[in-house]
């Protein structure tokens, strides 16, 4: 049973190595392979005693069988959380009780569904998941926006019961015999295959999950955003230590449950990078970090004296035309979309017709929120790029958050920094703050823009340090999830951290440990997609400007040819194909720094 590896459970391109792995060894004695039938096992829920004497219930796959005792035979009950259900697989035995149906009872009996009803029934689960993935979106859009302070507790238990919903839909027993059916049928159809393995990645991971987990972990969430709201306004670690403390116990045994062997951070990140794992991760942060720690002084020296000081006052009001302007430009659609405010920006998507974000802004300076701006508005791009053909489909999304944040680092890196934006965008932005812009012309700004300085925030930070901070957080994350830091040390870490990767040191919680929302929401494992996005990025952009004329373009405020160009090669995948499989197809690399290093050569000489 160890060696049991079934197909469904890997990324195509994984599998592809094992089945070359295992004909590369077909002629060694201990080597042997067998290819098997996958059996659909049902799933039920069993109880299950904790060490405290507590009883909660989780699903288990369960097979029945027969073995021979000295009696006869008797029933056998074999349950696991995996689908492969042996011993060495951490399956076990289950008690059996064995009933009679008595002879006057009527029963339902569960029956074939018509091939006829298979395609609308699926169409159905597949819609309310969408519904219930949207209701969450919103839910949580309203939490960071407008939600008064009064209706966090009331907020917690409805996103509890909402992603509770969400989770029986995902595990229910019928939902399996469905997609068991639509396989068929989906048989030469690569849109309908394409979307079905998406939901039976979603509803692997569900299965995974105890009920009560799933429950837990939205409230906690929700406690420990209001906890992080009120810790940022009050600058008091101690009000979020405890809540944080809670919703990371409760992440660690998410982690656990969605552990498939290798490291407990796995489960994590592949919730958010679909085949990505610790060990892959390490070997790209590790030499990109070494590398860049070798790049920063040189760089910050030559570009020192590029230093803008602003002097405000910024109006919100102006900024928030001008970002508007730049969202505009970029092809953001309004009527399918709005910008918000919020402590921390993001975007949301409750449909491809409902894509919403947020900006926060800075009365001593435009820059966070123009770039923030940019930023967000990548995110929104993509989410109201997808083809109509893939609209109402779960394909409808990207196949991980790295090629999501590519977008978003493309807009803000590639296209923000570029002097040649600033010569048509500036002058708009000195007529926005003429007195406070007096003196500053668009070459100087642009210049100002690409200063590699070490920054204490990270969404304020260059294009080349920012890197850094995503290292920062990798490492203090592990360390969090796996017990070796207490989350009362977590501020002291972080200043630690700080000053061995940046060189500086934070002058308190909001512009160190606090100045993120991602651990508040539990998001672990989210912090390295930042950096993958980075090096898709800068693939694309190389791409894009050996065909393209990218900086009479911009200078010129053309953004539509790049965004056509994206939605082409980027937007129309969906989650048809893995992200690298896309970003090699778009630009000839898959995941290396190298395209990263080379536009900085570009960009610094």
């Amino acid at each position: 049973g160890a060696c049991v590896l079934l197909g469904a459970l890997w990324p195509p391109a994984l599998w592809e190595e094992l089945i070359s792995a295992a004909l590369a060894s077909s002629d060694e004695p201990d080597g042997q392979w067998v290819v098997l039938a996958v059996a659909n096992l049902p799933v039920k829920e069993f109880p299950v005693v904790d060490d405290g004497g507590r009883v909660h219930y989780e699903p288990y796959y369960a097979v029945l069988g027969f073995t021979p005792t000295d009696h006869g035979l008797a029933m056998l009950c074999r349950v696991s959380q995996k689908q492969v259900v042996n011993v060495a697989q951490r399956g076990g035995l289950a008690a059996l009780l064995v009933g009679y149906q008595p002879a006057d009872l009527r029963a339902p009996v569960r029956q074939a569904i018509p091939a006829a009803q298979v395609r609308a029934k699926l169409r159905e689960r597949i819609r309310q998941l969408r519904d219930l993935d949207a209701v969450i979106g919103l839910l949580d859009w309203d939490e960071e926006t407008y939600l008064p302070a009064g209706g966090r507790r009331q907020r917690g238990q409805q996103l509890a019961t909402v992603e509770t919903l969400r989770h029986e839909l995902l595990v229910d027993d019928s939902l399996g015999d469905l997609i068991g059916e639509a396989a068929v049928l989906a048989a030469g159809d690569a849109l309908a295959t394409a979307e079905l393995d998406e939901l039976q990645r979603e509803r692997r991971t569900e299965l995974a999950l105890p009920r009560d987990l799933v429950g837990a972990l939205a409230e906690a969430r929700s406690r420990s955003l209001a906890a992080w709201e009120t810790a940022r306004t009050t600058a008091d670690w101690d009000a979020f230590a405890a809540p944080f403390a809670e919703l990371l116990r409760l992440s660690r045994e998410r982690a656990q449950a969605l552990q498939r062997g290798g490291d407990l951070y796995d489960g994590l990140v592949d919730e958010y990078e679909p085949g990505m794992t610790r060990t892959r991760l390490d070997g790209v942060l590790g030499p990109l970090g070494t590398r860049l720690r070798e790049l920063v002084p040189g760089l910050a020296e030559r570009t020192r004296d590029h230093r803008l000081p602003l002097s405000g006052p910024f109006p919100t009001g102006g900024q928030q035309r001008f970002c508007t302007v730049i969202a505009r430009a970029m092809g953001f659609a309004f009527d399918r979309g709005r910008i918000d405010r919020s402590t921390h920006p993001f975007t949301m998507m409750a449909g491809e017709n409902d894509v919403r974000f947020t900006l926060r802004y800075d009365p001593s300076t435009p820059v966070p929120a123009i770039f923030a701006a940019l930023h967000e508005g990548g995110h929104a791009l993509y989410d109201q790029g997808y083809p109509p053909a893939l609209h109402d489909t779960l394909l409808a999304t990207a196949p991980g958050m790295g090629i999501h944040e590519s977008q978003s680092r493309l807009w803000e890196n590639h296209v923000g920094r570029h002097p040649a934006f600033w010569q048509h965008f500036f002058p708009r932005l000195a007529r926005a703050f003429p007195r406070q812009l007096a003196g500053v012309d668009g070459p100087r700004f642009a210049a100002a823009m690409n200063v590699v300085e070490p920054t204490l925030v990270r969404v304020d930070a260059d294009a080349v340090t920012y890197n850094l901070h995503i290292l920062l957080r990798y490492e203090l994350e592990l360390a969090l999830l796996a017990g070796d830091l207490p989350v009362a040390d977590l501020p002291v870490a972080w200043n630690e951290a700080t000053r061995r990767w940046l060189g500086i040191q934070p002058q308190g919680l909001l512009d160190g440990v606090l100045q993120d929302v991602h651990w508040a929401l539990g998001s672990f494992g989210y912090f390295p997609t930042y950096t993958l996005g980075n090096l898709y990025a800068a693939a694309l952009a190389g791409a894009y400007e050996r065909d393209h004329d990218l900086a009479g373009e911009l200078a010129a405020g053309e953004l539509a040819p790049l965004r056509r160009w994206l939605a082409e090669n980027v937007y129309a995948w969906g989650a048809r194909l893995p992200a690298e499989e896309i970003i090699r197809r778009a630009t000839g690399d898959g995941l290396t720094p190298e395209p990263f290093f080379r536009s900085l050569a570009r960009r610094y000489g």
